[in-house]
């Protein structure tokens, strides 16, 4: 069972056999037959550069506008919790400063304090134009809640102050016997 590798190739056990002599020709000319042409991939090479492009502009789209929604959702939640916190203190602001003007009788008093709560409201109003453009700006929100905090006890001041006045004018007018 032993045998050499030169003697195993070494030998030509097959016929040579002979090929006609058309056979280039016809071979070429299946060939050519074979092959598909090149008109319809001409067409579709534009196809291809056209979606690329729209694929990619669609992405770039689809990304920058999600990382734009994640930024509002962000600033919609600080502005929502900004404005239930001015809802309640204007409300505040409003209830006390319309029980001062039913208890209040001197107008010169009252003049007065209505044009400091002016004054804070001007100052109010530029801090929420601020505020807008900043909702993020810890400084802003802080300088928005003093303001609003001042406005308040502005009011409870008043209040205090005519509470005292009042108390003067009763003790005043008693009579004794």
């Amino acid at each position: 069972m032993e045998h050499s590798i030169r003697n195993l190739f070494g030998k030509n056990e097959e016929p040579k056999r002979e090929l006609p002599e058309n056979h280039r020709e016809e071979f070429l000319e299946k060939l050519k037959e074979g092959t598909p042409k090149n008109t319809k991939t001409k067409s579709f090479f534009f196809l291809k550069i056209a979606s690329s492009i729209a694929f990619i502009i669609c992405c770039t789209y689809f990304y920058l506008s999600g990382t734009s929604v994640v930024q509002q959702t962000a600033k919609t939640q600080i502005q929502i919790q900004m404005e239930m916190f001015e809802k309640e203190y204007l409300t505040n602001i409003d209830k006390e400063w319309n029980s001062f003007i039913k208890v209040a009788n001197d107008t010169v008093l009252v003049k007065r304090y209505q044009e400091k709560l002016k004054e804070s409201d001007l100052e109010y109003q530029k801090i929420i134009i601020n505020f807008k453009e900043y909702p993020n700006n810890i400084n802003v929100l802080q300088s928005l809640i003093y303001n609003l905090q001042g406005r308040l006890e502005l009011i409870k001041n008043i209040q205090e102050h005519l509470k005292e006045l009042h108390q003067k004018n009763t003790s005043n007018e008693t009579i004794y016997l």
